[in-house]
């Protein structure tokens, strides 16, 4: 198998909370990412895909344009709880907007396919995650995390 990941930027502002939290809850769960006016991070995706190394490549600039279009354009320089619909009833954790960003791009590279995503929040925070159902990698430090505080 060939691996291929290119690292995107985006700007976005979103606030950590949970309405079936007290006030005291989300202040212990989220910190000052609880912070009621938001706050904003420059946040970096890495997106790997893999094709067989015999079979047909994944052209860099058609898989750019996807990853462009199909995510980048729905989250930069937004506001997450308030721009995109599908943070309304989900927290934009880095777990959650990992777990977006595959719903956006999972079959989107054919020949190739969706291997990781992963999504720093600051140099310290970040979520790697390998699709929905992964077991592979249970034993690795970079577990696959679940998208919790739905």
């Amino acid at each position: 198998m060939l691996y291929f990941s290119e690292k995107f930027e985006f700007a976005a502002t979103h606030k950590l909370w949970n309405d079936s939290f007290s006030e005291q809850q989300n202040l212990d769960v989220f910190g000052k990412c609880a912070n009621p006016t938001g706050h904003g991070h420059n946040y970096l995706v890495e997106v790997t895909a893999k094709t067989p190394a015999e079979g047909p490549v994944l052209e860099i600039g058609r898989f750019e344009r996807i990853v462009d279009s199909q995510l980048m354009e729905l989250l930069d320089h937004k506001n997450l709880n308030l721009d995109v619909p599908a943070f309304h009833d989900r927290v934009p954790t880095v777990e959650n907007i990992a777990v977006f960003a595959w719903e956006h791009l999972a079959g989107k590279f054919d020949p190739a396919q969706l291997q990781c995503v992963t999504v720093w929040e600051s140099d310290r925070t970040y979520c790697l995650y390998y699709g929905p159902g992964e077991t592979e990698r249970t034993s690795s430090p970079h577990r696959n995390m679940v998208a919790r505080l739905k």
